[in-house]
């Protein structure tokens, strides 16, 4: 059966009602809604940002002496993502935070979904619901966005020109005129994707995310340049990709 705005809304109900999810964002009902019946579904980049407890809490109540990290581990949805034709695109662990607000992340991950669709099918299937507990138990906060490649992003759509000293320069913008600190040093441009919104998180709206290669050589200097550029409406961060982190099943 087709999913529909009430065949998704009245499972997303019922699993707020009896588990008292999600903990960690506020769903984006309006957004997600125009999905339906769209004319132009498309292929998605969900960018994550990813806050973690420091012990996982689970909500039925058991105990837990893991951390919100290992717990995400144990969340691991390649097996639902391949279901519906989705994959893991990137998975990185967050080393130094240039700018933002109070939040301080720990991971920044990209997931590909053929559509959009597909993630909410994803969301109804069995395995899927099984596995939520464990996110919901491990993150503190998450901020999802769908993003597509804007029209300067060459194909294809991946990192895997990426080498094995490169680490990344992530920047979630709410205005895409923001300074742009990948210009503080040497860096190489992997892609500029736009937002198209905010899935789950909080009433902010984001504009773009830019993605940059950088040598693990100038991290010091561009922590040093970007402290003049700190924006609470721009996310900076250098991260260590980590592309084996969440194996498939």
């Amino acid at each position: 059966m087709p999913l529909t705005v009430r065949s998704w809304l009245d499972p997303l109900t019922a699993l707020e009602r009896s588990m008292e999810l999600p903990r960690y964002g506020t769903p984006n009902i309006a957004y997600v809604s125009t999905w339906f019946g769209a004319p132009d579904d498309h292929p998605m980049w969900a960018l994550n940002l990813m806050k973690y407890r420091t012990v996982a809490e689970y909500a039925d109540g058991r105990e837990s002496s893991i951390s919100g990290a290992d717990a995400d581990m144990l969340y691991n949805p390649t097996g639902p993502l391949a279901a519906v034709g989705a994959g893991v695109r990137l998975v990185t662990e967050v080393t130094h935070q240039l700018s933002g607000d109070s939040i301080l992340w720990d991971r920044v991950a990209v997931a590909w979904y053929p559509s959009r669709m597909a993630m909410l099918e994803m969301q109804t299937l069995p395995e899927f619901q099984e596995l939520h507990a464990h996110k919901d138990a491990g993150m503190e906060f998450t901020i999802v966005m769908a993003t597509t490649p804007s029209a300067d992003t060459a194909e294809p759509y991946d990192w895997s020109g990426l080498g094995d000293d490169d680490l990344m320069l992530v920047q979630v913008v709410a205005d895409s005129s923001a300074t742009d600190l990948a210009q503080l040093v040497p860096s190489r441009r992997i892609g500029r994707y736009d937002v198209r919104g905010v899935i789950v998180g909080d009433e902010r709206g984001w504009a773009e995310a830019r993605y940059d290669a950088i040598s693990r050589d100038d991290v010091d200097a561009l922590v040093a340049a970007a402290a003049a550029h700190a924006d609470p409406s721009v996310y900076a961060m250098v991260v260590e990709p980590r592309f084996d982190v969440m194996p498939a099943r």
